[in-house]
C-alpha cells in the first residue's frame, strides 16, 4: 500500500473510531436510561401491560416502514454518494424528494391504520387494549417517518454526534420525564403511550433543526436536481427489505401475541432488548462506516475498503463477545432485575444471544451489500430470513412458547448472516476476518472459565455478588486482551479510544 494511502486509511480509521466512540457513548447513555426506564415500567405495570404496549409499538414501526418506502435508506446512500462527487444539486434533490414521498405516505397509512385498528386487534391479538394503544401511537407516524429520514441524512453527512444527541440523549430523557409525571398521576398504559408520542415529536423537531444547520436544503440555491427514477429504483426494493427485516425482527413477538398471551410478549420483549446489547458495537460502527462504504465504492478504492472492513469487524467482535458471555453466564439474575415474573425468559435469552453473536461477529456485511448497490440481493436475503423465521416460529412457538421463539429467531439470524458473508466474498472479493480474530475469542473463553470456576464461592441470590462477578469477568477479559500481542492497527485504535474517552465529555456535549 502506498504511503499516502496508508495515511489516508489512518484518517478514515480515526474517523470511524471517533464517530463510533461518540455513537458508543450515546448507546451507553441511551441504554442506561432505556433499561432503567424498562425496569421501572415492568415493575410498575407488569408483563401483560408491557406486552400490550410492545405489540402496539411494533405495529406502528411496521407502518413506518410502509410510510418511508425505503426513502430513508435512499437518502443515506445518495446524499453520501453525491456528496462524494461534490454534486450539490442532486444531493439536495435526493433529500427533498425523499421527504415529500415520506410525508404523503405517512399521512395515508396513519388514517388507514387508525380505521382498521379495532378489527386487527380483535382478530389477531384478542385484546381491545391493543387497538386503543395503536390509535394513540399512530398519531406519531408522520413525525416518526420524517424524523428517521432526516436522521439518515445527518448520518450520510457523517455528523454522527447530532444523530446521537437526538436519539440517544434528548428523546429518552424527554420520554422518561413525561413518563415519570404521568405515572405519578396514576396513568399506566396511557402514560406509556403519551410519553412515546411526545418523544417522537421532539425528535422530529430536533432532527429538522440540526439538518438545516448542517445543510440548509430549504434554501433556493442551488436548484435541486431530482433523480427520481434512480432513487425509486434503489429505494423500493429496500422498502421491501426493511419491511421484511422489521417483520422478521418482530415476527416472534407478533406470533407470541397470536398463539400465546400478552404476558409472554412482555417477557420476550425484555429478552430481545437484552440480546440487542450484543450488537451495540456493530450499530455504533455502522453509523459512520455505512456512508464510507458508498464513498469508497464510488471511487473504486476496494483494497482500502477491504482493509477497513476487516479492522472494524475485529473490533466489533472484541467489544461484543464479552457482552454475550455476561448474558450467558448471568442470564437468570439479569432477567430477575425486571421482576420475578421475567426469570422464565433466561433460557430464551441465552439462545437468542447466540444468534446475535453471529450477527455481530461478521461485521457490517449487510451494509457492504446495500451501500454498493446490491439492493435486490439485500431484499432476497430478507425474504429468506423472513420466510425461515416465520416457518420456524410457526412450528416452535405453539409447543415451546418464548423458548421456541428464541430458537427460531436465533437460528434465522445465524443463517442469513452466514449467507451475507458468502455473498460479500463472491461479489466483492472481500471477507471480514483476520487471523488475530482468535485473540478476543480465547481471551473471552478463558475469562469465562475462570469466573465459572469461582462463582460457587458467591451467593447465587445476591445481586451484589453477581455485579462483582461481572466486573471480575470484564477485568480478566481486558487483562488477557492487553497481554495478547497487538498489531499496529490495534495499538492505533486503542490510542484513539484512550484519547476519545479522556475527552468524551467535550466530544459529546460541545457543538462544532
Amino acid at each position: 500500500m502506498k504511503k499516502d494511502d496508508a495515511t489516508t486509511d489512518r484518517e478514515h480509521l480515526s474517523k470511524i473510531a471517533k464517530n463510533a466512540g461518540i455513537s458508543g457513548i450515546g448507546e451507553i447513555v441511551f441504554n442506561i436510561i432505556g433499561y432503567a426506564t424498562s425496569i421501572v415500567i415492568t415493575r410498575s405495570v407488569g408483563a401483560s401491560v408491557y406486552g400490550v404496549f410492545s405489540l402496539a409499538n411494533i405495529i406502528v414501526w411496521v407502518a413506518q416502514i410502509f410510510s418511508s418506502a425505503g426513502m430513508s435508506e435512499g437518502v443515506l446512500r445518495f446524499v453520501a454518494f453525491y456528496k462524494g462527487r461534490d454534486d450539490m444539486p442532486r444531493m439536495k434533490g435526493s433529500l427533498i424528494f425523499g421527504s415529500r414521498v415520506s410525508l404523503v405516505l405517512s399521512l395515508f397509512f396513519m388514517v388507514g391504520l387508525y380505521c382498521t385498528a379495532d378489527l386487527m386487534a380483535d382478530r389477531l391479538f384478542h385484546d381491545p387494549d391493543v387497538a386503543f394503544s395503536v390509535k394513540v401511537l399512530i398519531i406519531s407516524l408522520p413525525f416518526l417517518t420524517l424524523g428517521e429520514l432526516w436522521l439518515r441524512a445527518i448520518q450520510s453527512l457523517q455528523a454522527v454526534k447530532y444523530q446521537v444527541y437526538i436519539q440517544k440523549f434528548y428523546q429518552p430523557i424527554i420520554k422518561i420525564a413525561v413518563l415519570t409525571i404521568l405515572f405519578f398521576a396514576g396513568l399506566k398504559l396511557v402514560g406509556l403511550l403519551i410519553a412515546s408520542v411526545v418523544s417522537v415529536f421532539f425528535g422530529f423537531v430536533l432532527a429538522l433543526l440540526y439538518l438545516t444547520r448542517l445543510y440548509p436544503f430549504h434554501r433556493g440555491v442551488p436548484k435541486p436536481v431530482y433523480e427520481k427514477r434512480e432513487m425509486i429504483h434503489f429505494s423500493l426494493p429496500l422498502s421491501m427489505t426493511q419491511l421484511l427485516g422489521v417483520m422478521t425482527f418482530y415476527i416472534d413477538s407478533l406470533m407470541l401475541g397470536y398463539f400465546k398471551t400478552t404476558t409472554e410478549v412482555g417477557v420476550y420483549t425484555v429478552v430481545t432488548r437484552l440480546a440487542i446489547l450484543i450488537i451495540l458495537p456493530l450499530t455504533a460502527v455502522n453509523t459512520i462506516f455505512a456512508p464510507m462504504i458508498s464513498e469508497f465504492y464510488s471511487k473504486q478504492q476496494m483494497n482500502r475498503l477491504a482493509a477497513l472492513f476487516k479492522t472494524a469487524t475485529k473490533w466489533i467482535f472484541v467489544l461484543s463477545f464479552p457482552v454475550f458471555l455476561v448474558l450467558v453466564l448471568f442470564a437468570e439474575p439479569i432477567m430477575g432485575i425486571f421482576g420475578t415474573g421475567f426469570v422464565i425468559g433466561s433460557i430464551a435469552l441465552i439462545i437468542l444471544a447466540c444468534g446475535e453473536l453471529v450477527n455481530a461477529g461478521v461485521g457490517s456485511v449487510g451494509y457492504m451489500l446495500m451501500m454498493t448497490g446490491r439492493a435486490k440481493i439485500v431484499m432476497l436475503n430478507s425474504i429468506v430470513f423472513c420466510i425461515l423465521n416465520i416457518v420456524l416460529n410457526y412450528l416452535l412457538i405453539p409447543p415451546h412458547g418464548i423458548i421456541g421463539a428464541a430458537i427460531a429467531t436465533g437460528t434465522s439470524l445465524a443463517i442469513v448472516n452466514i449467507m451475507r458473508v458468502i455473498e460479500v466474498y463472491v461479489l466483492l472479493n472481500i471477507q471480514p476476518f483476520k487471523l488475530n480474530y482468535l485473540k478476543p475469542l480465547l481471551s473471552g473463553l478463558i475469562s469465562c472459565f475462570l469466573v465459572y470456576f469461582v462463582r460457587d464461592y458467591f451467593k447465587a441470590s445476591s445481586l451484589i455478588a453477581v455485579v462483582v462477578q461481572i466486573f471480575f469477568f470484564l477485568a480478566l477479559y481486558g487483562i488477557f486482551m492487553f497481554l495478547s500481542k497487538l498489531d499496529e492497527d490495534d495499538e492505533y485504535i486503542l490510542n484513539l479510544i484512550y484519547t476519545k474517552v479522556a475527552n468524551a465529555r467535550a466530544v459529546v456535549f460541545n457543538s462544532e
